[in-house]
Parts: C-alpha cells; structure tokens; sequence
C-alpha cells in the first residue's frame, strides 16, 4: 500500500488534478489506482455490519429471554386448581385449547393438562370436545 502513495509520477498527478473538478470519476481513478483501499472499505463496511447484525442478534435474545420469564410467570400464577375449576369450565373448546397449546409450547404441560381436565368437567353437551360423559345411543352411530 505504501508502495502505491510513494509513487509520485508526474502524469498521475496531472490526471488527478484534471479529474478533481469530477468527484465520480476521481473516486473510480482511487480505486483502480489504489485497490487497498477498496478493500480497507470492505472491510470496514463488513465490520460494521456484523456489529450490527451482534446487535440484532443482542436485542433478540435479550427479548426472547424476557418473554420466556413472563410466560413462566403466567404458567406459575395459572397453575392454582381454584382458578382453573371456576374459570375452566366457562371457556369455549378452542380457548382451552388455546390456552393449554401455549402452556405447552412454553415448557408447562402440567398447567396444561390442569385447565383442559377442569374445562372438561364443564362441559355438558355431548357435541364438544373434551365432553367426558356417557354418550347416547344416537352420538355412537353418527
């Protein structure tokens, strides 16, 4: 690189005079002139974007880690059998379900399988889901 500075030849110069008038064209003559210092460039710019990208990557964990706290919290305060018996059975099939699916997906089955066992004492009519009592005669054949 050193070597390229040193060079002082009389018709790069005049070149380089005549073309400081024309910043686009002076940039292109550094470049082909100096090929260091396009890669210095890219590297530089490669740089900054992987300090970026640590960043989002930083940021993204950080996220992750508070959700998962508060999903624990949650899991923790919604494993009591007094709430889920009052508050279980009021639920449709597709909330309990819903609920117990993101128990579930957050490491805690046991909440899970809690509400779908007290939303199930719940439910009276044969047509849903998680009904868990005898069925008639007509629900067999259909």
């Amino acid at each position: 690189m050193r070597a390229f500075k040193r060079l002082a030849l009389p018709c790069l110069t005049a070149v380089k005079s005549a073309a400081s008038h024309m910043p686009a064209v002076l940039s292109w003559l550094s470049r082909a002139l100096n090929p260091w210092g396009a890669l210095r460039i890219e590297r530089q710019t490669t740089a900054l974007y992987m300090a970026l990208a640590t960043d989002a990557v930083e940021m993204a964990v950080d996220r992750l880690g508070q959700y998962r706290s508060a999903a624990c919290d949650l899991a923790d305060l919604f494993d009591d059998g007094m709430l889920a018996s009052h508050i279980a059975d009021k639920l449709t099939c597709s909330e309990a379900e819903s609920l117990a699916d993101f128990f579930r997906a957050v490491d805690h089955p046991h909440v899970a399988d809690l509400w779908l066992e007290c939303h199930a004492e719940g439910d009276d009519d044969e047509d849903d889901l998680h009904y868990q009592g005898e069925r008639s005669e007509l629900a067999l054949v259909a």
